[in-house]
This record gives C-alpha cells, sequence and structure tokens, in this order.
C-alpha cells in the first residue's frame, strides 16, 4: 500500500498522469473562457432575422483588447445596472464621440442617415430621441427594433460593459458557420 501512495504521489502511474492531465485541461480552458473566447446562447427574439432565440455563438474577446469596437459588430453585452448581471446579444449603431438620433423612425449618425443592411428597409426604428457619446460610450440596439430592449431605454453602453464579438455560430448544425460582418454605412 505504501508503493501505491508512494507512485501516486511522486508521478507514478496512470491515474495520476490522467489527473494531472484534466487539471492542466480545465485550467486551459478557464483561462480561454476568461481572455480568448466564450459560448453565449442567444436569448429572446431581439436579434431576429440575423440571430434567433437558443443559438450557440462563439464570442471572440481578443479583438476588443487590441482594436476598438466597429459599427455593425454584433456583440455580447452586459446591461448596465442590471442586478441579475444579464448579457445580451446587440448590435453597435453608435461610436464614442459621435450623435445618434432616432427620427421619424430612421437612425442617424451624426445628422447623417445610418443605412443598415442587416435589418429590412421598411423597418421602423422607435422612438425618435437625441444621444450624444462621449469617450468609450457606445449605442446599441437589437436587429428587431420592434422587439429589443436596448440603448434607447438602457441609455448609452460603457466600452467596459462589452464583452466580446460574435464569431462563430455553433448551434443549430443547419447554422454552422461564421458570422457574417456587416458594415452599415452613413450616408
Amino acid at each position: 500500500m505504501r508503493n501505491f501512495w508512494q507512485a501516486l504521489i511522486y508521478g507514478g502511474g496512470c491515474f495520476f498522469e490522467l489527473a494531472r492531465g484534466i487539471i492542466i485541461l480545465a485550467v486551459i480552458l478557464v483561462c480561454c473562457h476568461f481572455f480568448l473566447a466564450t459560448i453565449f446562447i442567444v436569448d429572446g427574439e431581439s436579434m431576429e432575422p440575423n440571430f434567433h432565440n437558443n443559438q450557440a455563438i462563439i464570442v471572440e474577446k481578443i479583438s476588443y483588447l487590441v482594436a476598438e469596437p466597429r459599427r455593425g459588430d454584433g456583440v455580447v453585452v452586459r446591461f448596465p445596472g442590471d442586478p441579475e448581471k444579464k448579457k445580451y446579444f446587440k448590435r453597435i449603431i453608435g461610436l464614442p464621440g459621435e450623435k445618434v438620433a432616432i427620427k421619424e423612425g430612421k437612425v442617424y449618425i451624426n445628422d447623417k442617415r445610418l443605412y443598415e443592411p442587416y435589418i429590412l428597409e421598411e423597418i421602423k426604428t422607435q422612438p425618435d430621441g437625441q444621444w450624444i457619446l462621449l469617450g468609450k460610450e457606445y449605442f446599441i440596439m437589437g436587429d428587431n427594433r420592434e422587439n429589443s430592449y436596448d440603448s434607447r431605454l438602457w441609455g448609452i453602453c460603457p466600452r467596459k460593459n462589452l464583452i466580446g464579438a460574435g464569431w462563430l455560430i455553433i448551434w443549430p448544425p443547419t447554422k454552422i458557420g461564421l458570422i457574417p460582418q456587416f458594415f452599415p454605412t452613413i450616408k
């Protein structure tokens, strides 16, 4: 029995190797989750028709460590002030230093119309309003404007609340693939 414990403690045997491998794998996965990427399950209809309830996506965090978020990015965000600490999937509309306005169902950035290729032209964005974004503040909205709880109601989103950008759809199997990059234009 003494030889068994000595072998276990000093690295002998396959049990020790297996346990060490599992611990190393767990540490790597935890580090990946916190620093590289994580899995997010879309909850609700706020991003339809582009993303659907219960879709699983991989959210990468690396790009936001080295570059600033871009208009049109689908992002996972912590709702500012939410006591439940819930996370949501939304789209970046306004960037730091911009004026975002909604007038007569259309979105304007610095008084120029925003054309969004990911929503139908006939979709109306309500309610009318205007927001001035300071440094490190973003304006986010869901693609399903009639059924999205976002910056129109929460207010602006601080940079620290952006977790990462959607990168890859992994569920359901019929939708597996890279998330298309949409870049709205201002005219």
